[in-house]
């Protein structure tokens, strides 16, 4: 232990005690003494700058805040035309006050509100809200809460082939201003490893739940590490210890109350909290129906439910006791009216009481003070890290995500060359006769089709989780959609292209096709596109629906539909009825399959045996004006069709992912 004793010049003397508390985590804290308030206050020993003994805590303010949201009554197969919406209040008259050294808690049952709350101070809700949220008396915008707050999301997103000390150097680089240095990122990765207990565990992978990692509760510590990276000022956590048994559960709880004690604001949503981590908390907040039935200090809650006629046993739970009081019980109509006039009777009860007055008061006196130079956000916004920066972290951690993972990696390698052994046991060895034009033509099919699904098949397994950690950190306001996709698209193209040269050798030249390496070459760059093509194709249907397996079956249908449709492999375009004719112009795979046939048929010699067929074909070329009129002469014009179907693809990727908006994921 080391006392140290300080004058200001003015008469006041100062102290700092520092000691290292013997817990499982090794932390070291520091005390300060301020004769003023005679109080004695913990020290961020991680912070570079440390608070001066006349600042005042920081406090988060929410008064008097309503939620309304708008959703639609009825089945879903009536269509958002036809169907119905109500407003629905989701919270209403909320009145909290969160301050700076002290734990808040949130507790209450399923569809209280808890999470709701979370997202209007985060800015993150999607309906109309009324009220005020203010964190040391500034307004809570966007900007305010990326700069001085961050939201630790109930699920963990986190890519599971990567290292806990490399998740925390690609996110720091992320979030860390430009002209940190990447010594100075290694150190602040470090600090927060260390804060958050984690040096044990810092250089084992994350894992899943395929791939052996960390535990779940170590998972947690990662996720939260990740949002203490720009040291905030405030932290809202929702569900922090769900699916953690009670003993990682009270250690993380400990961390937490740590960082509070740092003199940061800490929020935070459980459900079900031990007897012992409820001796953690400072404040307990307890929400039903979107309403406080009770916010005060913890040490409080039992003597005022008390009074009210709910005395908690010696040997149960509080936070048990009265979400079950004020939770409605659903299980029939009489219990139901009767817990909700229960419920009812104590959020009247909590509106009058002299905590709630109280809370009210110090709100308003808190509004009224002017607000000081250090609260003003934004006229000293550190500038983030260069958009180069970014777009190479992003690279950067794809691709080592990749590589840890043998079998993905390579599924992205041969999966498609794979299937080149189907190819060759069904089709053999091409001829020149009349009959291996159907054989060609069977090829030219396999060569538009597989490519594409290869390319949904890798999107499906793999793009997934890059996905929603995109939703996360793109909400943290790290980076943005055509930023995320630029650099997948890097990622993904030299693996399309080994596998493309992989296949293409293969099958064009074991199955016979057409001599010559031109041919070979532009045969290899329909194939790279047509794959590519396909996985864009699934990643635009990714954004617009987050099951997998629905975005599946879309993009395979649509490929599937193109091919029917256009490609005249199946049914000679010619012939189609007019709507189809018409859509068969604007179908990737009208191009796609005048390249094939031009490329695979033109100056093609083909022998002739009238005694085996009635018609006989001589050459290709003859084939080609038959069935793909002018195909050989629009080479150009189909390849600069096709090429712009795989940038447009990509466009229309990064417009399904701004239509469908950013997900909450929790």
């Amino acid at each position: 232990m080391d006392l140290r004793l300080n004058t200001n010049g003015q008469g006041n003397t100062y102290g700092s005690i520092s000691y290292t508390s013997e817990t499982t985590f090794q932390n070291t804290h520091s005390l300060s003494f301020n004769p003023k308030s005679n109080k004695v206050s913990p020290v961020n020993d991680f912070s570079e700058v440390s608070l001066s003994p006349e600042e005042s805590p920081s406090t988060l303010n929410i008064s008097d805040v309503t939620y309304v949201v708008r959703e639609y009554v009825g089945p879903w197969w009536n269509g958002a035309c036809f169907r119905k919406t109500r407003r629905k209040t989701v919270l209403q008259n909320i009145s909290l006050q969160v301050k700076s050294g002290e734990i808040t808690a949130i507790l209450g049952n399923s569809g209280s509100g808890k999470t709701s709350l979370l997202d209007i101070i985060s800015c993150r809700s999607s309906g109309s809200v009324v009220g005020n949220v203010c964190f040391n008396n500034v307004k809570c915008t966007r900007d305010v809460i990326q700069q001085r707050a961050t939201y630790v999301m109930q699920a963990d997103r986190l890519l599971p082939n990567l290292t806990v000390r490399e998740t925390l150097r690609y996110t720091a680089r992320l979030k860390l201003p430009g002209n940190k240095t990447s010594k100075e990122i290694d150190k602040q990765v470090s600090q927060v490893i260390i804060q958050m207990g984690l040096k044990d565990v810092a250089d084992s992978r994350i894992g899943s739940s395929i791939i052996r990692g960390i535990s779940g509760g170590e998972q947690r510590r990662v996720t939260i590490a990740i949002q203490l990276l720009k040291d905030p000022d405030m932290i809202l956590l929702d569900e922090p210890t769900s699916g953690l048994d009670s003993y990682t559960a009270r250690y993380l709880v400990t961390n937490l109350r740590d960082l509070a004690l740092q003199g940061k604001v800490v929020l935070l949503t459980i459900h079900q909290p031990s007897s012992d981590i409820f001796h953690m908390f400072d404040q307990i907040g307890i929400m039903s129906k979107g309403q406080m039935v009770y916010c005060g200090p913890a040490k409080e809650m039992v003597p005022y439910f008390t009074a009210l006629g709910y005395p908690c046993d010696r040997y149960t739970n509080p936070l048990d006791r009265y979400v079950d009081v004020a939770s409605i019980d659903r299980r029939d109509k009489e219990k139901e009216h009767e817990s909700t006039k229960r419920v009812s009777s104590l959020v009247e009860a909590f509106q009058n009481s002299a905590l709630h007055l109280t809370t009210v008061q110090n709100i308003r006196n808190e509004s009224s003070r002017p607000v000081s130079a250090s609260s003003s956000y934004g006229i000293k916004k550190q500038k983030g890290p260069g958009y180069f920066r970014v777009l190479v972290t992003l690279l950067s951690r794809m691709n080592t995500n990749l590589f840890r993972d043998r079998k993905d990696y390579f599924a992205r390698l041969f999966l498609l060359p794979l299937f080149v052994v189907f190819i060759l046991i069904f089709l053999g060895r091409l001829k020149h006769t009349q009959s291996s034009i159907q054989d060609r033509v069977g090829l030219l099919y396999q060569s538009s089709t597989v490519p594409p699904f290869m390319g949904i098949i890798n999107s499906i397994a793999l793009f997934s989780c890059l996905r929603n950690l995109y939703y996360r950190e793109s909400r943290d306001g790290l980076y943005g959609i055509i930023t995320f996709l630029l650099a997948y698209t890097i990622h993904i193209i030299p693996f399309h292209i080994v596998s493309s040269i992989i296949f293409s050798s293969i099958v064009y030249w074991v199955t016979g096709m057409h001599p010559g390496f031109d041919r070979f070459a532009l045969y290899t760059l329909d194939v790279f596109i047509l794959q590519y093509w396909g996985e864009m194709l699934t990643i635009a249907c990714l954004g617009i629906f987050m099951n997998a397996n629905l975005a599946n079956s879309v993009s395979a249908l649509l490929q599937a539909a193109t091919v029917v449709i256009a490609s005249g492999f199946l049914k000679n375009t010619a012939s189609l009825i007019k709507p189809f004719k018409w859509l068969s112009w604007i179908l990737l795979h009208k191009y796609n399959g005048e390249i094939l046939v031009a490329n695979e048929f033109r100056d093609l010699e083909l022998d002739c045996n009238l005694n085996e067929t009635a018609v006989c074909i001589p050459n290709g070329n003859l084939y080609i004006d038959a069935y793909y009129p002018g195909a050989d002469d629009h080479l150009a014009r189909n390849f600069g069709a096709v090429g712009a179907y795989a940038v447009g693809t990509l466009i229309l990727a990064m417009l399904a992912f701004k239509a469908g908006g950013l997900r909450n994921l929790h």
